[in-house]
């Protein structure tokens, strides 16, 4: 008997704790749909936001690996679609920890998704299909490339991680991602109208 009421008692409290979460999780959704609606008013055009942008260079310097703070590229990658959709010349140039983004290793751009709300507000600034909104960061730095974006890399990175002759090979994924040193950066960051590092 005593048995049968503690019983009793654990589903009471399991069914009360579930409403609860129930509630919250109705909450979320409504504040969800709400978000949908209001994409459009809430996040103007970049164009609108900042004309002064449109024509100048603007340089995003990405030297933050995903494994040393992942917010990093995530906003990184929203300002350089924001000065893309401004009308910007935009430049890319990683660097650092960054670089190893590029590879294969296991905290990468194509391992890395985009979250679903970061990927409507995409669909809304850039007016492409959901369906075709990315779904990971390998495929917004795609978007990037083909909005207009040059992209460069660092490869002196690879003498430190001991893979000295591969300086000049282009990123087997990112064919476009051009190989830049030292110099060749420094050139970029002082030709820049803007200069911007994440």
């Amino acid at each position: 008997m005593r048995r049968v009421r503690v019983l009793i008692i654990l589903a009471v409290v399991a069914a009360g704790f579930a409403l609860v979460k129930g509630v919250g999780f109705v909450r979320l959704l409504a504040r969800w749909r709400e978000l949908d609606r209001t994409y459009a008013e809430t996040f103007p055009s970049p164009a609108e936001v900042a004309p002064a942008l449109a024509g100048r260079t603007v340089l995003f310097h990405v030297k933050t690996g995903l494994d040393q703070d992942d917010s990093q590229i995530c906003v990184g990658f929203n300002i350089i679609l924001a000065s893309l959709e401004s009308r910007a010349k935009v430049i890319v140039i990683f660097d650092a920890g960054a670089v190893l983004d590029l590879t294969n290793k296991r905290h990468n751009l194509e391992r890395t998704r985009v979250p679903i709300r970061l990927r409507k507000l995409i669909v809304a600034q850039t007016h492409i299909p959901e369906a075709k909104a990315p779904v990971d960061y390998g495929q917004y730095l795609d978007l990037l490339h083909d909005r207009g974006a040059t992209v460069y890399a660092n490869t002196a990175m690879n003498i430190v991680i001991g893979a000295s002759d591969s300086v000049q090979t282009p990123f087997a994924r990112y064919p476009y991602v051009q190989p830049i040193l030292y110099a060749g950066i420094a050139a970029e960051i002082a030709k820049a109208d803007v200069r911007i590092v994440y």
